[in-house]
């Protein structure tokens, strides 16, 4: 049996892309987070703030919100002055129903397991498990930057900003 044969017996797959214009795909996503941020900061007003003795439970978020607010309308503004540079830069083609599906299945399935697993592990298990969905094959990548991702974060978090995870 030659390659020939082998790639004509083959059957066929159909693969069916959605092909949206790049600037309104961009800002779809951008007023998503907008309101997720909106929704973000809607919960960081309810925690309570202290004048006198710094910052306070609500005063990290609402800056993050802030300045995630900030920067979501300053990319939507950017992307209604903008025009695409090349005909083919206008237009995206949605092809991968199935990895985004499996994403978000693995995320799911951290957020589930995370108590059991334990906050380095899940999030250095869903850093590996994203980037091999999304294509990484380097195995020197791959078993560095999910364990140094999770330690970055946690060393954030305990270190620099005193929050301890039980």
């Amino acid at each position: 049996m030659s390659i020939k044969n082998a790639d004509a017996e083959a059957p066929e797959v159909a693969n069916k892309t959605l092909v949206i214009r790049k600037k309104w795909l961009e800002l779809a996503v951008y007023f998503v987070l907008l309101a997720a941020t909106a929704l973000y900061a809607n919960d960081a007003l309810k925690l309570p703030s202290y004048s006198s003795s710094g910052i306070g439970a609500s005063g990290f978020p609402l800056l993050v919100a802030t300045l995630m607010g900030v920067s979501l309308l300053l990319l939507i503004v950017v992307s209604f002055l903008s025009k695409p540079s090349q005909e083919s830069d206008s237009l995206v083609e949605i092809s991968r129903p199935a990895q985004v599906l499996l994403s978000m299945m693995v995320m799911a399935a951290v957020v589930l397991a995370l108590e059991w697993v334990g906050l380095i592990v899940g999030i250095a298990l869903m850093a590996f498990l994203l980037m091999k969905l999304g294509g990484e094959n380097r195995y020197s990548l791959l078993l560095t930057l999910p364990p140094l991702l999770a330690l970055g974060i946690y060393a954030i978090f305990v270190l620099v900003l005193g929050v301890y995870f039980d």
